[in-house]
């Protein structure tokens, strides 16, 4: 029982609180709907999950199986990130804010079972990968805004839609008006490119070809 001494909880509580704190505030940085204080809420409760299952399991015996508590806590996390997941439209945000929040509850588990090296290691790549790999995005891509007048929006934005994932152009917001009498639709499309601009190009003679648009611009 003397593993449950102070000396022993508090820096697995300490651990699992910095290292989400960590990528909360990465997230908060962003302005994301999970900031610092919920990522650190998650890590230090999921350790405090790992070290009730340690130490029931010393009160009690090898009667229970210390693990069923922690994964309790990876499949339970997910009512928490579905909440900072927003679809809009054709639009969905919020998906890597929730996968942070999971990966926090592993690093807290990882923190609460005293394996430090793993949840440090886990940590700095998660924190490499949202930073990192978002300004290697941002150099290897450009944000446009597409404005797309349809005569038949319908079945217009689904062909336009599929000739941009064909191409890797990804679409990010949709803004829909209406022209004129009503007749026309003015989709406005900000999207994010690959760099090589003629890759943009092409696809806008191709979607300027289409039978239901009447118009195309690029900003």
């Amino acid at each position: 029982m003397d593993i449950f001494i102070f000396t022993d909880i508090i820096p697995r509580i300490l651990t699992a609180a910095i290292l989400s704190g960590l990528i909360g505030f990465e997230r908060e940085h962003m302005r994301r709907p999970a900031g610092a204080r919920t990522h650190v809420l998650v890590g230090v409760a999921a350790a405090l999950v790992m070290i009730i299952a340690e130490y029931m399991n010393l009160k009690y015996g090898n009667i229970s199986d210390p693990t069923r508590l922690g994964a309790q806590v990876i499949s339970g996390i997910g009512f928490l990130g579905a909440g900072t997941i927003i679809k809009s439209g054709y639009n969905v945000k919020g998906l890597t804010t929730a996968a942070s929040l999971w990966a926090t509850s592993c690093i807290g588990l990882a923190a609460g079972a005293g394996f430090y090296s793993g949840a440090i290691i886990a940590t700095l790549v998660i924190f490499a990968t949202l930073q990192l790999l978002g300004v290697l995005i941002k150099k290897h891509s450009q944000n446009k805004i597409l404005g797309i007048h349809f005569y038949d929006a319908t079945e217009g934005i689904i062909k336009v839609r599929n000739e941009l994932e064909r191409a890797h152009i990804y679409v990010n917001h949709i803004q829909v008006m209406l022209l004129g009498d009503g007749k026309e639709q003015e989709y406005r499309l900000l999207v994010t490119a690959p760099s090589d601009h003629s890759i943009l190009e092409y696809s806008v003679a191709r979607i300027r070809e289409m039978q239901e648009v009447s118009d195309i611009y690029v900003e």
